[in-house]
């Protein structure tokens, strides 16, 4: 891959990827559910593609070499190899099929895929409240990134136990009849979409 990262440290530079500071896997169409419990310990799942920016962007200009491609194979293993990842498959062209589930205890803090990237993030608060979001990048990035076949879309789904309360939120559905059927859902399309809730326990 010496020949991608080579080219491609210009595109860094134009600061098109931003978001790639800590790595450079993109989400692209995806199934994210969380699941909280009672205590607020949690459940998270991703199942989904992720995309190798660099990758995607050369073989856009043309297939990658053989070379290349034994090398985003390897990275495949070595994603296999990080905790939670259950599954890895490697697509050809720097996508990744993956599945990922992560138990949580209560209080602790996750980032999906890190702390810069936050693809998702579950963060304890001060008030002894939680709080799940995710970010997105600006109208801009987004059409540099679908310039080179990469479309970021995909489902958020927070479910919660009986008896944690909802602070605030701001997803497109909601539970119905008193929050006892149903779970809170985001559909994430759009640069506007910035999914957020806040939870007490309750314990």
């Amino acid at each position: 891959m010496k020949r991608n990262l080579r080219s491609l440290s210009l595109v860094l530079m134009t600061g098109i990827f931003f978001l790639l500071l800590s790595g450079c896997y993109v989400p692209e169409n995806f199934d994210i559910k969380v699941k909280v419990n009672k205590d607020g310990s949690y459940v998270f799942s991703y199942y989904g593609t992720l995309v190798n920016v660099f990758a995607l962007s050369e073989a856009k200009k043309g297939p990658l070499s053989k070379r290349d491609e034994a090398g985003l194979e390897k990275e495949a293993e070595a994603m296999r190899r990080e905790p939670g990842f259950k599954e890895v498959k490697y697509m050809g062209s720097g996508r990744y099929k993956v599945v990922v589930e992560k138990t949580g205890k209560p209080g602790e803090t996750y980032y999906f895929l890190s702390r810069e990237l936050r693809i998702l993030a579950i963060e304890p608060q001060k008030d002894g409240s939680m709080q799940i979001s995710s970010i997105r990048p600006q109208k801009k990035e987004i059409d540099e990134l679908g310039s080179i076949g990469l479309k970021i879309a995909g489902v958020l789904t927070v479910s919660v136990a009986r008896g944690v309360k909802v602070l605030r939120h701001n997803a497109q559905k909601a539970p119905r009849f008193f929050g006892l059927f149903g779970a809170y859902v985001w559909e994430i399309k759009s640069p506007d979409a910035n999914p957020v809730i806040v939870l007490r326990p309750a314990v």
